[in-house]
């Protein structure tokens, strides 16, 4: 099983379609998007006392590198196997040998973004589908939303463990298609990742990017410029 749906698709059985190109569907990563991966320094700086902010930034990249790398060479580990080998080498890279076994789930435990379940309800109240697309494996997205307080308000969840591939590989994003019942330029996706943006948009997403670094730009590798909005315009620019 890949996929737990919360919810029957949005808007009543046998209702008309969407005038077209509107928004049908809205889908959201996870790990820096919905929970914010910015408070991951704190659990790091109690295993790294002064070092924990330079753990977290290192774990990460870490994390992500192994996953693009895992996805173009075919051997496939699921992500939560993913997060903790990127914690040993990250700890080893940086001379650190600290309890490391106390950050295991910390990604699990990272806090909702501020406004997030306001936001997704506001989006679901609008008869639009809202689901979460993440490399996370079922079982840790799973964890994750409920530590969040986010389990309840969502209708979807598809993890890349269903294709065994990591964004931005387009068969993740197709995931979000095949829910969705729609065709891509009707789906939303949001994200405060460059990369992943990317991805999405090349997939024929309509990308909000969260972008907090108003200097940050997409990598140059053809992607069409997605939406670039604060948290609470969200709704706005997708026309909602």
């Amino acid at each position: 099983m890949t996929d737990r749906d919360r919810s029957e698709p949005a808007g009543p059985a046998g209702s008309p379609p969407l005038p077209g190109g509107s928004i049908a569907a809205v889908w959201f990563d996870l790990y820096g998007t919905l929970v914010t991966i910015e408070r991951l320094a704190d659990a790091c700086e109690a295993v790294a006392p002064r070092r924990g902010n330079e753990l977290a930034v290192r774990w990460r990249q870490r994390q992500l590198e192994a996953s693009w790398l895992r996805s173009l060479m075919g051997v496939w580990e699921p992500f939560d196997v993913v997060t903790r080998e990127a914690l040993a080498v990250a700890a080893n890279e940086l001379g650190i040998s600290g309890p490391l076994d106390r950050l295991e789930g910390a990604f699990e435990r990272l806090p909702a973004r501020p406004d997030a379940r306001a936001l997704l309800t506001v989006l679901r109240e609008a008869g639009l589908l809202v689901g979460v697309l993440s490399n996370g494996s079922e079982a840790m997205i799973e964890r994750t939303l409920r530590a969040a307080g986010l389990d309840g308000s969502l209708d979807a969840v598809r993890s890349v463990d269903a294709v065994r591939r990591y964004k931005p590989d387009p068969a993740v994003y197709a995931l979000a298609v095949e829910r969705s019942g729609v065709s891509p330029d009707r789906i939303g996706f949001v994200t405060a990742n460059g990369w992943d943006a990317a991805g999405a948009g090349s997939f024929g997403l309509r990308v909000v990017w969260l972008r907090s670094d108003r200097s940050a730009r997409l990598p140059p590798v053809g992607a069409p410029p997605p939406l670039v909005a604060p948290w609470d315009q969200v709704s706005h620019v997708l026309g909602v």
